[in-house]
């Protein structure tokens, strides 16, 4: 078995996390499974459909996610991966009734079906396909809960996670739907033994409500109280009062929603989790649209050659403050073929001595887990055994390791790059 990278020789330089949200459509967040589902699964079904929206599938449908990524996701930290494996498995064998609390009609979405077709899975990678006849709606929702994964990380029951989900769907009108308990019950822990096990309400409230409402209270941003409606001396029905709290100070007064889903987005283009999020609180709102939206334009241009690396044109967009029409300049430069050398270029040495310097930086900031990310994808294209990145790297491997990590950064250096670092070095 292939031991995950170390990156224990990197001092990190550690943040406040902003959220890791995706949208979950309500469809799914109200579904029962048909049959028992662990904590471990239901985590892995977030982390699933969080990676469908913030990466993209592959000619065949199929998405990817390191093992290593989808154990950080869900906050695995045990050591039995084969358990991670057969748990992640099973998921295709559960089926799910969809949308138990509506009374309309579905429209497009099935009444019952499994959410996931196919599995590949090695020690290193998932591979997986989500129910083609789902897809579109699963992964372009009209009606969605903003499900927060960094949240979703500090429960420690799978019932916990489930009325979290519930009560996000509610949180801004303020409270939740009133219910029959048992509806309720069947939501939180699907059908099987647990069924017969709180055929009363005092033993469901006792063992599986307060706990969750507990914990929810304790670790999210959502505070949650119990209501119920009583018939006689017999709870018929429940429901949720939900209460955002005020969000805890962050650097930039920015509407927090707005920041979570731009952070899924820029991940999508090709940047690391924490460097979006860090650029979020260094730069502005509208800054990170602007250059978002100029190189989604240039990625969608199809008069213009393909751009290779869309993460580096948008952080030099988002540096040098371009508008719509100094993208248009530059575009051509910007996928010039490197000059040919027939002697040493002193200034381009210079460059990549000064970027290299820059990714060491770059990476210092970096999360952890994205830190081991980018080791692991620099180990497995490095053909040299003594360049690849170990628990004690020699400088060779790391000159090696930082000079790949500034080309996969900001690209291979354009005419107009050592021009401008010539213009900046000589003043």
């Amino acid at each position: 078995m292939s031991k995950e990278p170390s990156t224990n020789q990197f001092s990190l330089f550690k943040q406040a996390p902003l959220p890791e949200p995706y949208k979950k459509a309500v469809q799914v967040v109200h579904s029962k499974s048909r049959g028992p589902m662990t904590f471990v699964q239901r985590k892995t079904q977030n982390a699933l459909l969080w990676n469908a929206h913030v990466t993209n599938e592959d000619a065949d449908g199929w998405w990817s996610m390191r093992t290593a990524e989808l154990a950080r996701v869900i906050g695995f930290d045990s050591k039995n991966r084969e358990y991670l494996r057969e748990s992640t498995y099973d998921l295709m064998g559960i089926v799910y009734e969809w949308d138990v609390l509506s009374t309309a009609a579905r429209g497009p979405w099935l009444k019952a079906s499994v959410l996931f077709t196919d599995f590949e899975i090695s020690n290193d990678q998932v591979r997986y396909r989500v129910n083609k006849d789902l897809k579109q709606q699963v992964l372009n929702p009209e009606m969605y809960a903003l499900i927060d994964m960094q949240i979703m990380r500090k429960f420690k029951r799978a019932a916990t996670l489930a009325l979290y989900e519930h009560c996000v769907r509610f949180e801004r009108i303020g409270r939740t739907s009133m219910i029959p308990w048992e509806k309720m019950r069947d939501l939180l822990l699907g059908e099987g033994k647990q069924v017969t096990t709180y055929v009363e309400y005092k033993y469901f409230k006792a063992k599986v409500l307060k706990p969750a409402i507990a914990e929810i209270n304790a670790n999210s941003d959502l505070n949650v109280t119990l209501k119920e409606t009583i018939a006689g001396r017999r709870v018929e029905n429940i429901a949720f009062e939900v209460v955002r709290l005020a969000p805890e100070v962050i650097d930039a007064p920015i509407d927090s929603e707005k920041a979570m889903l731009l952070v899924a987005e820029l991940v999508k283009l090709g940047l690391q989790q924490s460097e979006a999020k860090k650029l979020l609180r260094d730069q502005s709102v509208e800054s990170v649209e602007n250059a978002l939206s100029l190189t989604k334009r240039r990625m969608e241009d199809k008069k213009a050659s393909k751009l290779d690396k869309p993460a580096a044109y948008f952080r030099a967009a988002l540096k040098g403050r371009w508008e719509a029409e100094d993208a248009k300049v530059v575009t051509a430069p910007k996928q010039e073929p490197k000059p040919r050398r027939s002697k040493p270029d002193e200034l381009r040495d210079r460059y990549m001595a000064k970027q290299m310097k820059d990714a060491e930086g770059y990476f210092k900031e970096l999360d952890e887990s994205d830190q081991a990310g980018l080791i692991e994808r620099y180990n497995q294209q490095q053909q040299t055994a003594g360049l690849k990145i170990k628990a004690k790297s020699g400088k060779g491997a790391l000159v090696a390791f930082y000079t790949w990590l500034g080309l996969e950064t900001w690209g291979t250096p354009t005419t107009d790059d050592l021009l401008q670092f010539a213009t900046e070095t000589l003043l």
